[in-house]
């Protein structure tokens, strides 16, 4: 699929079929992903993978509705990786997920998937019964699967402001 198609038909999937999501397609979205740029290329995340009934039910833990998601993508930071900002004192560690975030959902697309970015969710509680290690912090789950025939996009889907709206010429 071209990015221009993928950034103009992509949309935030609220209701997944049950058909499972193949090994391949997982495995190219992780390629994908790993591909994502990072700041000094620390690369300060890591993903875990939900994708067994079981690990489901344990992603649940942190939010109980998954939208028949049979693909879970937890996304987290490892704050050890981070690069500081010489000139303000923040860390890229959020800027990088949000890339990390980004480019994962549009390797769904480029496979044929739909996706959830999901940010409502107890960090904490996905944490301890997902395992994730103690120097990581659950940032973002993307839902990931094939769209339920009766799914339809969000009413504001087409929305944007025009390009004189935020950008300026200095």
């Amino acid at each position: 699929m071209e990015f221009e198609r993928i950034c103009k038909e992509r949309y935030s999937v609220r209701k997944f079929s049950s058909r499972k999501v193949e090994e391949e397609k997982i495995a190219k979205i992780l390629e994908l992903t790993r591909l994502a740029p990072t700041a000094r290329n620390n690369q300060p995340y890591e993903i875990y993978v939900a994708k067994t009934g079981e690990a489901l039910e344990k992603v649940k833990k942190g939010r109980d509705n998954l939208l028949g998601a049979p693909l879970v993508f937890v996304v987290c930071s490892d704050e050890e990786k981070n690069w500081m900002h010489p000139h303000n004192d923040k860390n890229s560690t959020l800027q990088d997920i949000g890339i990390v975030c980004t480019t994962l959902m549009y390797a769904c697309s480029e496979v044929g998937l739909g996706s959830l970015y999901v940010c409502a969710f107890d960090p904490e509680s996905t944490k301890k019964a997902v395992g994730i290690k103690e120097n990581l912090t659950p940032e973002t789950l993307i839902l990931v699967g094939y769209p339920d025939s009766d799914c339809t996009t969000s009413p504001n889907k087409g929305v944007r402001r025009q390009i004189e709206e935020f950008v300026h010429n200095v």
